[in-house]
Formats: C-alpha cells, structure tokens, sequence
C-alpha cells in the first residue's frame, strides 16, 4: 500500500501526482498547499474557496542544490525547484535528479517518489519533479 509522506496535500493512490488545493470562485485564483481563510488575492470570504485538484506540471521557475554538510546524516546533494505550476501557484518542491541554472524555463512534471517503507511495510511517497525532456533530448522517449 501506498500512503503520502505529507497527508492531505496529495492522494497516493492516484496514477499521477495530482495537488490539492483550493480555488476562489471570486477570482478563479489557485493556491497550494490550500488555503482556509479566505482568498489572499481578492480578499473573499472562506467560503469562496473550493477543493481544487492541481495537475503537478508547469516551467521550471529556479533551482538551488543543497550539498552535504560535515556532521549531518542528511541525504544531500539534493535539489529544490520552484515550479510555475500550469493550474496557476508558484510552489517549491524536490527534483527527483539534480539540476542546474541551464534548465530553468524547461517543462517538468511530479512523478511518485519512494521516500521510505514504514514498519508495517507501506510504500511512503511523495511528487518530485522531473525534467520533461523533448523528443530530440532523449532519443524519442518522454
């Protein structure tokens, strides 16, 4: 079985990584993680804002790798993405390789990403972003 390493942000049994977030009926705007106060772009009531299912795709806003420090049991290097999501917010999150400055502006997409099997054997996950390469980057694949 799978289960999110995050609850509430995303559904693991789905296919593909899907968000979930919320949308304001005011002024269509979409956020993630979800809100619950009340619209922060146009100001309307809590009750304005719906459930939203974002796809986990868009560009590749900026990237920044995190190296291993000396004393830490960290899994580093890893890299952290700020993605402009398709469905609208701009979210940070894990690439699932690293990735550097000449990549920014390139199409990723959230994968499941095994993070930990937990004592009753469930398979934890979460989406990490991967680069969506173009016919000619990858040899026709993707």
């Amino acid at each position: 079985m799978r289960i999110a390493a995050h609850p509430g942000l995303y559904e693991p049994s789905d296919a593909v990584p899907r968000l979930r977030g919320t949308r304001c009926n005011a002024c269509s705007s979409t956020f993630f993680p979800p809100l619950r106060i009340g619209c922060e772009v146009c100001g309307a009531a809590e009750d304005s804002l719906v459930p939203a299912s974002i796809a986990a795709t868009g560009a590749l806003h900026s990237v920044a790798t995190v190296h291993p420090q000396a004393g830490h049991d960290n899994a580093a290097p890893f890299t952290v993405a700020e993605v402009q999501l398709d469905d609208g917010p701009l979210i940070r999150g894990l690439m699932v390789d690293g990735a550097d400055i000449d990549v920014i502006g390139m199409r990723v997409e959230a994968q499941w990403t095994l993070v930990r099997t937990d004592d009753d054997g469930n398979e934890v996950v979460e989406p990490r972003f991967a680069l969506v390469l173009a016919p000619d980057q990858s040899g026709g694949a993707r």
